[in-house]
């Protein structure tokens, strides 16, 4: 992929190698199934990232990219805070929430850096009225559509970002060769990407559903 999204994310985990958008929240899960030897060959971790990984990464975490397109689309900042809490409940048992604000923010910091026009003021908004702490899958989709970057495209860096965060834990603790990582991480985001394809059409749209007053998005 060469597309704004990716690029995006080169930046930032060139500047701040901890900042994995897509990977940080499946990295824990995978550590402790290593750790547990669960997870002992090539073959034991694509079986992981057959399931669950995929299966988080395009039906729920891609559901809630759309999701949050939609609501900046119709300038609702309150829907973006209920996705978002959406995405901090399914990582609470891993990371506290300053540390999820903490990622946040450092994404944001990094991304008006490179970009000074963007306007985040929607997320600043948001930590600032304490509505949701702004994780780092929320502001990876909001900075990327205020890029104009496509719904698809921001999937696909999210899920790149993911796969490849991953797959280079793992080749550490399971002393697979670069090269082989590298053909695995190509491989399994080719797979990603065809899943999201196949499967975007048909994911719900009602998940994220609210309807409040003065939900609206600074401008």
């Amino acid at each position: 992929m060469n597309d704004k999204s990716t690029k995006l994310l080169d930046y930032v985990q060139t500047l701040d190698n901890d900042l994995s958008v897509g990977g940080f929240s499946h990295v824990f899960d995978l550590q402790t199934r290593i750790a547990e030897g669960r997870i002992q060959s090539q073959e034991e971790l694509e079986g992981f990232i057959l399931h669950p990984m995929m299966n988080r990464l395009v039906r729920q975490d891609g559901a809630a990219i759309l999701a949050i397109y939609a609501a900046a689309d119709q300038r609702d900042i309150r829907q973006i805070a209920r996705i978002d809490r959406y995405i901090l409940g399914r990582i609470a048992a891993h990371e506290n929430d300053e540390a999820v604000r903490q990622r946040g923010r450092r994404l944001l910091k990094l991304a008006q850096a490179l970009y000074p026009w963007l306007n985040l003021k929607a997320l600043d908004e948001l930590a600032q009225k304490e509505l949701s702490p702004v994780c780092l899958a929320t502001a990876h989709a909001y900075v990327n559509y205020q890029l104009g970057s496509s719904r698809d495209h921001t999937v696909y860096g999210y899920m790149q970002s993911a796969v490849c965060t991953c797959i280079q834990l793992a080749a550490r603790s399971l002393s697979i060769p670069p090269h082989d990582a590298k053909a695995l991480a190509g491989k399994w985001t080719a797979e990603m990407e065809r899943a999201w394809t196949a499967e975007k059409d048909s994911l719900p749209t009602d998940l994220f559903n609210i309807q409040e007053n003065d939900s609206h998005i600074a401008s």
